[in-house]
């Protein structure tokens, strides 16, 4: 039995806006991207928007589960998933540094790369244990092929999963 986290990504997102949103008002160093150029964030808002729009119905149209921790009926290698394992949790992440340049403050992005650890510990880790029980040669295959966030490296999965 998989130890489930007492949050979903979706609660741990709206907990990343707040951290950033808290951080930009309670505490704001700086200003890295002033006024109007700090709407330049909207694009990779929209971007990983798009993307777990995109990766959700892919994963719906497979008739699999897009719920961490669910044992998954099939391992998706199509569309969004041939550039990124988790094209999700990039998508999550595109949404928090949109943010981040949007608030325009430098203390914003303490929450960035604190959100990519806790994806990557919580999260990830598990479901790539799981999918590596559930599917051994074909799934280390797969990450051969493509990478956990983006497509540009080719790496294997990490030995500590």
């Amino acid at each position: 039995m998989q130890h489930k986290p007492p949050f979903l990504p979706p609660a741990l997102g709206l907990l990343v806006m707040l951290g950033i949103f808290s951080l930009h008002f309670i505490w704001p160093i700086g200003t890295l991207f002033p006024y109007p150029w700090n709407f330049i964030g909207l694009i990779p808002l929209v971007l990983g928007a798009l993307l777990n729009i995109v990766a959700d119905r892919e994963l719906q149209r497979a008739g699999t589960t897009s719920r961490p921790f669910e044992r998954p009926t099939s391992l998706v290698e199509r569309g969004v998933f041939r550039i990124s394992r988790n094209p999700m949790y990039l998508g999550s992440v595109c949404i928090a540094v949109g943010l981040s340049i949007w608030v325009g403050s430098v203390s914003s992005w303490v929450v960035v790369p604190l959100f990519v650890l806790v994806l990557y510990w919580v999260f990830i880790r598990s479901e790539e244990r799981v999918l590596e029980q559930e599917y051994g040669v074909r799934y280390q295959a797969y990450c051969r092929r493509v990478c956990r966030w983006c497509g540009r490296c080719k790496e294997q999965p990490s030995s500590d999963t």
